[in-house]
């Protein structure tokens, strides 16, 4: 879309010229590496999970965010994830920017650390909207699981979160996977 493509190219600008971006092979460490995108990670799904429950209160739902919602099991990708209103693309990425800022500003940031984190991203919402079944667990802690964005597609005020669940669980709106046969015989 117009709107992601003057964000790409903000980025692009942001990432030559900025003083607070490393760019130089031999700055990239632990800190402005690994710990910065973990932190991006978090800091991104902490600003979006509220922002995007807040988009499926009555009064801005049927306007901003239910044609995304159309498709009850998304399948077609990038399709599907991309299949936003612009004001909800305006919004994420802002969240986005802001999380960059909170991340660069508290561990520093290279870029490798934004290229990962974008690259995550688009890989992560063309999974999420795909049919795939992908878990990923590290340290006890449930980073990423398509089957969360699914049950948030078929319960649309559960798993507000892109990637990590943790904030729909401090939020009290987390609900684990149901298979379909599951949820059949719990009704019966």
């Amino acid at each position: 879309s117009l709107i992601q493509t003057i964000f790409t190219g903000h980025l692009a600008h942001k990432l030559w010229y900025s003083s607070w971006i490393e760019r130089s092979f031999w700055s990239l460490g632990i800190l402005n590496g690994p710990i910065a995108l973990l932190l991006l990670i978090l800091f991104n799904d902490m600003l979006y999970a509220p922002a995007h429950r807040l988009l499926h209160h009555p009064s801005l739902y049927a306007y901003i965010h239910k044609h995304h919602h159309r498709s009850v099991y998304p399948f077609r990708g990038n399709i599907d994830a991309r299949n936003e209103h612009p004001i909800e693309q305006l919004i994420a990425m802002s969240l986005w920017m802001i999380a960059v800022y909170m991340t660069a500003f508290s561990v520093g940031m290279h870029a490798a650390c934004l290229a990962g984190h974008l690259t995550l991203m688009m890989t992560g919402a063309s999974l999420n909207h795909a049919g795939f079944d992908l878990e990923i667990r590290f340290l006890g802690v449930d980073w990423y699981s398509t089957a969360a964005h699914e049950m948030h597609h078929r319960r649309p005020d559960k798993n507000f979160a892109q990637f990590t669940m943790f904030w729909d669980k401090l939020m009290g709106t987390y609900i684990p996977y149901i298979q379909e046969d599951e949820k059949a015989d719990k009704a019966n």
